[in-house]
């Protein structure tokens, strides 16, 4: 018999994953839809968040909210030089060549973060302290409801963004159609600039807010990425709407088989759902125009 409490806490706690899982899922989701790029680099981009907030906080005595924008900004030029120097040549041969860098990208900025930072494990302390709100048996710390408050906003704004901005409605026009795009005078090049710093910043953003509730080291990019690439496939490449909905199914499933078969298990929920998604689907939940997996 399912026992309420424990139901309660598993569903709060997978709203959490589900919040960092949006995050990143959507960025990936960005950079697909107008680049063709599967960036497995977000990955590493979302470890560097968390360390741009650590270090502001502890190193420069920045306070943890405005280690947040530090964070977003930093790795924000970190993406739009990844773009520069490496996706942007290479965008122009095509074929695997852009999927093969961005894996070469994880690795280095993996092997420099350890190089530079060490291997050992660090944990950013709250600005929440161990506050916790209780309802009922459940639990969920103050600082979990604050990542899950934070990703809304974030959700909310790249919302805004893409909808009512010049810029938000160049970047749909290029993920719908390219060629028609730059038919109308969308620069490929400006609009590519915008969606590497916008998703390399949702990503560090997502590592930011990770870093008080987790231990990280230079080495946490590469489950979270793959996770999340499991999520686009799920929920359909290049559709905003399939990250997010993907990343809520897929953050709850997990903590759901973690409260009630065992937690060892939790890790294979996405990439089980995401194959069987696509043996029935190919092109994922909302998935369409001819793209498939």
């Amino acid at each position: 018999m399912i026992e309420l409490d424990v139901l309660v806490q598993a569903l709060l706690l997978g709203l959490f994953n589900s919040s960092v899982y949006a995050l990143v899922a959507l960025g990936l989701t960005l950079i697909f839809g107008v680049m063709d790029i599967a960036d497995f680099a977000q990955g590493a981009l979302y470890m560097l968040g968390a360390y741009f907030a650590f270090y502001a906080s502890q190193l420069l005595g920045v306070p943890y909210f405005a280690s947040l924008g530090l964070a977003a900004l930093g790795v924000a030029a970190i993406g739009v030089l990844n773009y520069l120097l490496v996706y942007r040549p290479l965008h122009r041969v095509g074929g695997a060549t852009t999927f093969i860098a961005a894996l070469g990208i994880l690795l280095i900025l993996e092997n420099a973060a350890i190089f530079g930072f060490g291997a050992d494990f660090r944990l950013l302390p709250s600005p929440f302290g161990q506050q916790k709100l209780t309802l009922g048996g459940a639990v969920l710390t103050y600082h979990q409801l604050f990542t899950i408050g934070m990703t809304g906003v974030l959700l909310g704004a790249v919302w805004l963004f893409l909808r009512r901005t010049k810029m938000g409605k160049a970047l749909r026009a290029m993920s719908q159609n390219r060629d028609a795009a730059a038919l109308v005078g969308v620069e490929m090049h400006k609009v590519a600039i915008i969606t590497f710093a916008l998703a390399a910043a949702l990503a560090g953003i997502a590592g930011a807010l990770v870093s008080p509730t987790r231990a990280f080291n230079p080495t946490i990019g590469g489950i979270i990425i793959l996770k999340s690439f499991a999520i686009v496939i799920f929920g359909g490449m290049g559709s905003l709407k399939g990250a997010l909905v993907g990343a809520l199914i897929i953050g709850l499933a997990e903590t759901l088989v973690a409260a009630f078969t065992a937690a060892q298990y939790s890790d294979l929920v996405a990439f089980g759902l995401m194959i069987a998604i696509l043996l029935v689907r190919p092109q994922g939940l909302f998935g369409g125009g001819g793209r498939t997996a």
